[in-house]
């Protein structure tokens, strides 16, 4: 996926020591327990959720885009690394964590300083419990294929790397592990345009060296590969990416995490299956990682068909030189999660024009084609008067009291900063009360910025008006929304 731009100097490894019991949680809080046995579904329906990390939150080196994450849940937190495509054209990874998903959309990206290569990408992240450490497996621009490992996950500095994992012959990108009692098996996608999965292995007593020559695992696809064991049913399952289409990912099964492959999607994944809770940022389905039922080597989730699916998505895919392309990182489910419901408001895509949008107070609505954040339009307001002025719905007539209401929404000033959010004017019996639907956040005119939040409505009486609407706390900056969504 990236080349390699300098070689730095080769550094020995660290002997491993016995990392401490306390910083292993087996499982993820939102994964299902292992009781389904049906066959994987070829063509789920995806629930797709707002991003959770965006780029440009830890300059340079997440400029463009945040993209290839690996994430484990221990010790009470999730833990993401990932590439971030930096600002003077590099790759470099980087950490974050947060104890919730919903949380990264504020938490901390912090440079990996301790690897500190000029080229180092594509992680993936498990705890290895023969050596009692964590390793992160990536490429980079010393060794083509690297490790680095610590004891410690929830301390960024604390890595040694990198390391050589010794291979050679069909170097690429997107190297990724799995093991099982006596193997451990090495995928990668080569360099050389032949659309092929390459495929190493070694013993666990050898790991992390030890690798045998490659030999071909899969023909007819791209990059980005991932191999689970599902607890559900005792099968492997490979994800991987394909670029036919926009980026999608197909689905294989096998009795072994080193194959052979048997094809149970072309498009298990793709632009085509997804179903947009909040705001339709995506049709990509890029590079991602599985939410796991562990942290270790086996890299075990609990079945197929209820995944929790972390992607790099975009709607830019054609914008610009590929290390530009602005991607985000969100969650896409292949089942209900129990939290969607039907979308409230007519035309949050701004696809149809200013259709189902006034303005509340005083300003002028228009569409916008050039400053987009999703799809061909955006809507712009102008003129205002007052900070409480901005676009509006009115949806009296869709709103239940004593439910849950989800908001999503992009927002970007036309110039200068404010700080933006959601509210809801509601009037029943008489008396009229304003909910803060999405908390105020920080806006500029050189990113999009996601106003996002949950709120649970009820009123006495007979609601007689309810209006959505987006605000500033002060000024009459004149701003962009987009993919907008409450339901």
């Amino acid at each position: 996926m990236y080349a390699a731009t300098s070689t730095p100097p080769r550094r020995r490894a660290s002997p491993g020591v016995l990392a401490s019991l306390c910083i292993l949680a087996l499982g993820s809080p939102l994964l299902a327990d292992a009781t389904a046995d049906a066959a994987p579904n070829p063509n789920p329906t995806w629930n797709v959720d707002a991003p959770i990390l965006f780029r440009a939150q830890a300059e340079p080196f997440d400029h463009f885009g945040v993209k290839d994450p690996t994430i484990v849940f221990s010790g009470g937190r999730y833990h993401m690394f990932y590439t971030g495509a930096n600002a003077s054209g590099g790759w470099q990874t980087l950490y974050s964590s947060a104890t919730t998903l919903e949380g990264f959309r504020t938490a901390p990206h912090i440079f990996l300083s301790s690897i500190g290569e000029s080229y180092f990408a594509a992680p993936e992240v498990f705890f290895f419990e023969p050596d009692g450490l964590w390793y992160l497996i990536y490429q980079d621009g010393a060794f083509g294929a690297a490790y680095a490992t610590t004891a410690n996950i929830a301390d960024p500095n604390s890595w040694s790397g990198p390391h050589s994992l010794g291979i050679s012959g069909n170097l690429g990108w997107d190297y990724y592990v799995i093991c099982d009692n006596s193997s451990c098996y090495m995928y990668n996608s080569p360099s050389d345009g032949s659309r092929r999965i390459f495929l190493r292995t070694t013993t666990v007593a050898n790991f992390p060296t030890g690798w045998s020559a490659p030999s071909v695992a899969l023909t007819d696809t791209f990059e980005g590969l991932n191999v689970y064991r599902a607890l559900a049913d005792g099968q492997y399952y490979l994800v991987v990416e394909d670029l036919l289409d926009n980026r999608y990912y197909e689905l294989w099964t096998s009795a072994s995490g080193g194959g052979p492959w048997a094809k149970v999607a072309e498009k298990w994944a793709w632009r085509g299956n997804l179903v947009f809770n909040a705001g339709s940022w995506t049709n990509n389905v890029s590079h991602g990682d599985i939410l796991r039922a562990g942290v270790n080597q086996r890299l075990e989730i609990s079945d197929i068909n209820r995944v929790d699916f972390l992607i790099q998505g975009t709607t830019q895919l054609s914008c610009c030189p590929y290390q530009q392309i602005p991607w985000d990182l969100g969650i896409i489910r292949n089942y209900t999660s129990g939290q969607s419901g039907t979308e409230i408001l007519t035309n949050g895509n701004i696809e149809s024009g200013t259709t189902g949008w006034s303005v509340f107070g005083s300003g002028s609505l228009s569409v916008n084609t050039s400053v987009v954040h999703g799809g061909a339009r955006s809507l712009s307001i102008t003129g205002r008067t007052a900070a409480w002025n901005g676009p509006r719905q009115t949806v009296t007539s869709r709103l239940t009291s004593g439910k849950s209401y989800t908001t999503s929404l992009w927002v970007r000033t036309q110039s200068g900063t404010a700080t933006a959010k959601v509210t809801l004017q509601l009037t029943a019996g008489g008396t009229t009360s304003y909910v803060t639907l999405a908390p105020a956040a920080a806006v500029n005119s050189s990113a999009w910025t996601l106003l996002t939040g949950t709120a649970t409505l009820s009123w006495s009486g007979t609601l007689s008006s309810a209006n959505f609407y987006v605000e500033t706390a002060s000024g009459t900056t004149s701003f962009l929304i987009d993919d907008a969504s409450f339901k």
